[in-house]
């Protein structure tokens, strides 16, 4: 993903340069999407534009069928109907091959009884392209970087949650989504999360998360795009901000 040639994109302030995109990170277009379960309808008539190099924000409550909204846009989940298409520029990708899943409660999650070592070590192991610089460079940028003994049931919510999407950018793919990022914060913890996120979005990170709700205006979190789901329906209020 980083990249070392002509053409690559200015540093925004304050990012490290080992993590910044050369492109201009993954778009992701839903048209008309929808998907059925045992118990019936996920969701359906979901049209949502998930831009490159920027933060959307999928929200609802619970049984609004976000996480499954998530992992479909993400490749992860079968559809019934609609369409994803993803591109890097002009190129159409597999959205699966082309981004990484920090959390997706409650299958994908960190475990709390490893140290941070060991989760290092583990993504290391299993994740072709996992770079610890990349990983060093994401933690400076998120403000987490938790001592390597560590063990992670015991860092405080905010730092787990950032630790995890440190790991999912240590992958090098052009898209990281992460789910819940509300769960167990409020507050001035949550805004600082939903900053930081924006930040990685400015390093040319397209970033994807769920929530109960958006960031309140007032927070001032730069937005691409968000759309709130209505339980066991549709996107129902979908809403852009520049």
């Amino acid at each position: 993903m980083p990249g070392d040639g002509g053409g690559a994109r200015q540093v925004p302030p304050g990012v490290p340069t080992a993590l910044v995109n050369d492109g201009e990170g993954l778009e992701i277009e839903a048209r008309g999407l929808r998907a059925r379960g045992p118990l019936g309808t996920v969701f359906k008539g979901v049209d949502l534009l998930v831009r490159p190099a920027g933060l959307t924000v999928v929200a609802g409550q619970g049984g609004t069928g976000r996480t499954s909204l998530l992992l479909a846009l993400g490749g992860r989940f079968r559809t019934s109907g609609g369409t994803i298409t993803a591109r890097l520029g002009d190129t159409p990708v597999d959205p699966l091959r082309h981004s990484a899943l920090a959390r997706a409660t409650p299958g994908v999650a960190l475990v709390p009884q490893w140290t941070v070592h060991e989760h290092r070590a583990e993504r290391a192991a299993t994740t072709r392209t996992f770079s610890t610089a990349t990983l060093e460079a994401a933690g400076e940028l998120l403000d987490c970087a938790p001592p390597a003994r560590t063990v992670v049931g015991r860092l405080p919510a905010r730092d787990r949650l950032l630790f995890a999407v440190a790991l999912a950018v240590a992958a090098r793919r052009p898209a990281v989504l992460v789910d819940d990022v509300d769960a167990g914060l409020g507050g001035t913890d949550l805004r600082e999360v939903w900053l930081r996120l924006a930040r990685l979005a400015g390093a040319g990170i397209t970033v994807l998360a769920t929530a109960a709700a958006p960031p309140p205006p007032d927070w001032a979190v730069p937005l691409a795009a968000y759309t709130t789901l209505s339980p066991r329906t549709a996107a129902a209020d979908a809403a852009r901000r520049p």
